[in-house]
């Protein structure tokens, strides 16, 4: 039986690799990861395969614990992995509490890297990983620090790991989308005093970018970046000295004149 495993499943990216992958002949069921139990029985309901609901906070240990216990239990033959879960928050390093920080590491770094660590072992040859990276993560951004430097490691994770796969017959994918549009934007945005984007565009819609990375990871690419206006970004980082590209992302920004702060949803 042939599984596809997604965490971050409850909305945004999560939920529409869920719908894509379950679409997929190969796939006769699907995990659903993420702390929203009734969201996730809410698109189990929608899939036309079987589903297994996980409801984890991969921001602990028991969280990720219970991952553990459903591999060792029902053994998977896991066709997919998604690490989609993950969150970010604007804002400088005197405003994000430590707690911000420490969750924000645990998701998108920790976890991603123990769940990839524990399915490994469960993925025949053939199988796929993929990795939400983000393209925030070719160079320095202040006031979004801690979560793009997240996503850099997730990248520089994600390439090698992929080389250390091959001759298993794995692959594994950092998907890099530019800004999509999701509830992922609003719920980073929230912080007051926060320094944010004046504008995000060009705003990708997830079924598109979604599919784009399945097709990407079934020829074993290492990255796949979205879009003409993303993977232009992309060649410019690469071309253009991190002082000048700091200096016109911080003119990109404003100050946020919300009343109250709300983290994003892991």
């Amino acid at each position: 039986m042939s599984v596809a495993v997604i965490t971050g499943a409850s909305g945004g990216i999560g939920r529409e690799f869920a719908l894509k992958l379950s679409a997929l002949p190969e796939i006769d069921e699907v995990w659903l990861i993420a702390r929203n139990t009734a969201r996730l029985e809410e698109l189990a309901s929608k899939l036309n395969v079987r589903s297994r609901v996980i409801t984890a906070d991969l921001s602990v240990s028991e969280g990720i614990e219970s991952y553990r216990a459903a591999l060792n239990e029902y053994k998977p033959e896991i066709k997919f992995l998604v690490n989609a879960a993950g969150f970010g928050v604007f804002g400088s390093f005197d405003m994000l509490s430590e707690k911000t920080v420490s969750d924000m590491i645990d998701v998108n770094v920790k976890a991603t890297v123990l769940l990839t660590h524990m399915s490994i072992p469960f993925m025949p040859r053939g199988g796929r990983i993929i990795q939400l990276g983000s393209g925030s993560c070719f160079t320095p951004l202040p006031h979004f620090n801690i979560y793009s430097s997240s996503k850099v490691f997730v990248l520089h994770y994600t390439k090698s790991l992929n080389f250390e796969l091959k001759e298993h017959g794995i692959r594994a994918t950092c998907f890099c989308p530019g800004w999509v549009d999701t509830e992922f934007l609003p719920k980073s945005l929230e912080a007051p005093g926060a320094y944010v984007p004046k504008k995000m565009s060009p705003l990708n819609k997830a079924d598109r970018v979604v599919a784009g990375c399945i097709k990407a990871s079934l020829r074993g690419k290492a990255m796949y970046v979205t879009n003409w206006f993303t993977k232009l970004q992309h060649l410019l980082f690469k071309l253009t000295p991190d002082p000048i590209l700091t200096r016109i992302w911080l003119g990109m920004l404003k100050k946020n004149d919300v009343e109250k702060p709300q983290e994003a949803d892991k």
